[in-house]
């Protein structure tokens, strides 16, 4: 592999921002531009390309601003091993992380570390909004873990134990940590295109550290058409092995391991719940047929969701929102 470091730095940072880019000319630079300005200034940002075959090497290259470095990947290795490997280079104490279709609001930076340094052995995260990709920019809607942890200005950081974060429908977060932790317990976010940020995880957790939510909007995510989260047909799959993996971890604390199984078999449901959906969009009725007179709550389960997407829709649609198609 090769490596160019934009600007070497003589003093470490006190946070590296880790990001992982593949072919997003269109939105590298707004993202990193949301780290930029943040309201605190010392961090370095360590770009690892990996292999795209667009302009995203060049539009980061082009950034004058001697705290973002970048790496190249001479071949295609997907986001967690482009992840691990910035890491592997980061010279600040602390460490977080942020997609090339996404932005940071303008103080995560200091939210993030105030919080962190009271907790330094966990897990810190904040309120991750789904946002419409439009013309005029991210339009959030709504805030991942809203409604379970009410946004409020004056509410301290929540303590959520691993059995809490698992039960989520959305394990998705950005997360602020310490990067020597995550070296003396060989985290890493593995080879899998889903679920490797809970991989990356699940080893603090089996460590004994829990996460710290703070209740604030301050990771924007694009709800980008044909994401790579969700246009693999067997994200579910590894999405359901990365915990199954996992178990090995907990072997020692019942209470987890258990969590752990409940998470395995409702991706398990999410699996079947899939292949039904496919097969109902590709119009292969005797399949969806079959299929319901096994499992009778695929019905009800699918007007659930029709009727949940609605407002999400008429969202979208309020702000010309770009259609993203998911199952």
């Amino acid at each position: 592999m090769r490596q160019t470091c934009v600007a070497a730095m003589t003093k470490p940072p006190m946070i590296s921002v880790i990001v992982a880019a593949y072919n997003a000319e269109r939105t590298v630079g707004d993202a990193l531009a949301s780290v930029l300005f943040q309201s605190y200034p010392d961090f370095e940002i360590l770009v690892c390309d990996d292999a795209s075959s667009d302009a995203t090497a060049r539009v980061v290259a082009g950034i004058a601003d001697s705290r973002v470095r970048l790496l190249f990947n001479m071949e295609n290795s997907g986001p967690g091993p482009s992840r691990d490997r910035a890491i592997s280079h980061a010279r600040g104490r602390w460490i977080t992380f942020l997609d090339t279709d996404d932005q940071f609001a303008p103080g995560r930076l200091e939210t993030m570390l105030q919080v962190a340094e009271n907790y330094p052995d966990d897990i810190i995260a904040d309120g991750v909004v789904d946002c419409h990709d439009t013309p005029n920019g991210l339009i959030p809607w709504r805030v991942v873990w809203g409604d379970r942890y009410p946004v409020a200005r004056s509410s301290p950081p929540y303590r959520i134990n691993l059995a809490e974060f698992v039960a989520s429908d959305r394990t998705l977060i950005k997360p602020f940590l310490r990067k020597d932790l995550a070296l003396f317990l060989r985290a890493s976010h593995g080879t899998k295109s889903s679920g490797e940020d809970v991989a990356f995880l699940l080893p603090f957790f089996a460590h004994g550290s829990v996460i710290r939510y703070i209740p604030k909007p301050l990771y924007y995510y694009r709800l980008t058409p044909g994401s790579l989260s969700s246009s693999r047909p067997d994200r579910h799959t590894q999405y359901r092995e990365v915990f199954e993996t996992a178990l090995t971890l907990f072997s020692h604390a019942p209470i987890a391991a258990a969590a752990i199984q409940a998470k395995i078999e409702s991706i398990r449901r999410q699996e079947t719940y899939q292949i039904f959906y496919d097969a109902l969009r590709a119009g292969r009725l005797v399949a969806v047929w079959a299929m319901i007179n096994k499992d009778a709550w695929l019905i009800p389960e699918f007007v659930r969701r029709v009727i949940g997407r609605i407002p999400f829709h008429l969202h979208r649609i309020l702000h010309n929102g770009v259609h993203r198609r998911v199952g």
